[in-house]
């Protein structure tokens, strides 16, 4: 099935592919800024390091930053053979002490940069099954206190379907703000989120029936840091979970799922999303039903592809046969774009790992993970995804993009980016502080200095999607980020108190003032007072709280009235924006988006 469509307000997600040359070369470009850190394999053990784990002793190794560095620790079993589309099992103690000086490998996904350097290549894929495994950043002058610090519980994002912990390097963020960092690897894509009743066998268990194996992966992550990380001079009673784009919709699903409860105690998350999806659908959704954008790949297309005379067989036959593919033979079926990217369900609603939406669970503190939380996202999200299609931008010399129009370009970015912003940050919180939930604190994102030496970067990108995890770590000044991001002194100001911000979160469960007097104090949400705090640089005015309510109504009504677009740009709009985009669809209207459409709306 060829995948083609345009779909900007999705988490790292281009519709419309380009031409090859052109999207080769933007690509390369600009989503090099997604690999910050990259692995090594001569790493030398530090005997200082080791430590006991429940599973075994490990040693690491003297990373930068002051920092122990472990890496490429299995938290569970690897999930092959019998084990595939199953939960998470445990893992099997080692004899020997392990080595932990090299990422292990990324998962199974289609071919990409985001995957690293540690990702064995195939025809379809790289990375391997054999991908669970996580990695430690820690103090070395604090491993072996009696005092243990913070730890900040990282996810990567890449859509669910890309990406590896060993994009992300700990040891500064870890170091300045003495807290313990670990990052995860944990199932991706068709392998981690599939549902199908071939896969319900007699004799598994709820877990196994849920479809949600990614999931289960970060939940078993945050067990083996329940049982292990004091040992790494981490606090298990002061546990942050973080993550950008699809990290941060599994950090908000963190808070939704009963399975976490108790593995952690704030939450951090940066342009999240709260969807979880219809398990129904994520098998059987019909090609002709509106909403089959964020269903297509589903569980019997699939099986229809690769087990074409299945419906003369048991349902334990065809696990069998499923079992016995190779990530080449399931990943050939799918065509993805020039990013590496395709669409397909996953965090199914399956009473079990989810049991009710997000907006439901929040009207009852007792109903959901109720810890502190970050919330944020950046204002201009949308503009990453635009810059890679073709109905918003035009070529120079054939290679170059621009902006065909840069008022309905900035518009366009507007709307999507406006969307994702009430429905991670604006809903939620007024959700949870009207409830009576812990307190949830709101940010946007507006650094803007980029370079415009060869592309227009502020204005293709500006504050785009992605853009403010550099500064969170800590490694703005690090390649790729040196060239991308000008403004040195100044973005190096507002890293630092981005920094202190999530450290300060981090020990107290309050960023407060980042532990700087100087610095702005960071309140948390109350719909009428000033709620949402603003991250730029001094020149366009700086850390602040600020007042600037945002809703659905709002941003529809522009939308409704908006002659920058004709109707039909406006139908389509309303489709994306509010049915099968990143989001939930509580705010799409079948009768008031026909009547758009019709022109009727006033």
């Amino acid at each position: 099935m060829f995948i083609r469509r345009y779909q900007p307000f999705e988490c790292f997600f281009v519709g419309e592919i380009m031409s090859h040359s052109t999207s080769v070369f933007v690509w390369t470009i600009l989503m090099s800024v997604f690999l910050s850190a990259c692995g090594s394999s001569s790493n030398k053990p530090a005997s200082e390091s080791l430590v006991k784990t429940k599973s075994g002793e490990v040693v690491g190794f003297e990373h930068e930053h002051a920092t122990f560095a472990w890496q490429g620790i299995p938290y569970v079993a690897p999930p092959i053979n019998e084990l595939r589309w199953r939960a998470p099992r445990p893992v099997r103690p080692w004899g020997e002490t392990l080595q932990a000086t090299e990422f292990g490998s990324a998962c199974v996904q289609p071919p990409n940069r985001e995957a690293g350097n540690n990702a064995p290549e195939s025809e379809y894929v790289v990375g391997q099954e054999d991908c669970l495994t996580l990695n430690v950043f820690a103090p070395r002058a604090t491993l072996h206190d009696a005092n243990k610090l913070p730890v900040m519980f990282w996810i990567h994002g890449g859509a669910n379907v890309l990406g590896s912990a060993q994009q992300f390097d700990g040891a500064r963020l870890a170091n300045e703000q003495r807290v313990v960092v670990v990052t995860i690897n944990y199932r991706l894509g068709l392998l981690g989120w599939l549902r199908h009743s071939s896969l319900r066998t007699v004799g598994d268990s709820a877990a196994d029936h849920s479809g949600n194996y990614g999931t289960l992966d970060i939940i078993a992550a945050l067990n083996w840091v329940q049982e292990n990380i004091s040992a790494f001079g981490g606090n298990p009673d002061k546990v942050t979970v973080f993550g950008v784009s699809a990290g941060g919709l599994n950090t908000w699903s963190m808070v939704q799922s009963p399975l976490a409860k108790g593995l952690f105690h704030g939450a951090i998350v940066q342009s999240g999303s709260l969807k979880i999806m219809d398990p129904h659908k994520a098998e059987v959704v019909s090609e002709t039903a509106p909403d089959y954008p964020n269903y297509q790949n589903n569980g019997t297309q699939l099986i229809h592809q690769l087990v074409p005379n299945h419906t003369e067989m048991q349902a334990d036959e065809i696990a069998d046969i499923l079992r016995s593919l190779t990530p080449d033979d399931i990943y050939q079926q799918v065509t993805t774009n020039a990013m590496g990217l395709y669409s397909q369900p996953s965090l199914f609603l399956d009473g079990y790992v989810f049991v009710e939406p997000a907006l439901e669970l929040f009207k009852d503190a007792a109903k959901y993970n109720s810890v502190p939380i970050i919330t944020g996202t950046n204002r201009d999200e949308s503009k990453l995804f635009m810059i890679f299609d073709e109905e918003w931008t035009d070529y120079r010399f054939g290679f170059l993009p621009r902006a065909k129009n840069s008022e309905r370009y900035n518009k366009s970015a507007a709307y999507g980016s406006d969307t994702w912003r009430v429905f991670s940050v604006d809903k939620p919180a007024q959700f949870i502080t009207q409830h009576g939930g812990a307190p949830v604190y709101t940010y946007r994102f507006d650094f803007d200095d980029l370079s415009n030496t060869v592309l227009d970067l502020p204005q293709l990108i500006g504050a785009g999607h992605g853009m403010e995890f550099p500064f969170v770590f800590g490694n703005h000044n690090e390649f790729p980020f040196n060239w991308l991001f000008s403004n040195s002194e100044q973005r190096a100001e507002l890293s630092q108190s981005m920094m202190n911000y999530w450290g300060s979160f981090a020990h107290f469960g309050d960023p407060g003032n980042g532990g700087e007097v100087e610095q702005q104090r960071w309140t948390p949400w109350h719909a009428t007072n000033s709620h949402i705090m603003l991250f730029d640089t001094e020149n366009d005015g700086g850390v602040r709280m600020s007042n600037e309510p945002m809703t659905v109504a709002s941003i529809k009504q522009r939308l409704f009235s908006d002659t920058d677009f004709s109707l039909e740009e406006r139908c389509k709009m309303y489709t994306q924006l509010f049915l099968n985009g990143y989001m939930v669809a509580d705010a799409y209207n079948q009768l008031e988006h026909q009547s758009l459409c019709e022109g009727d709306v006033r």
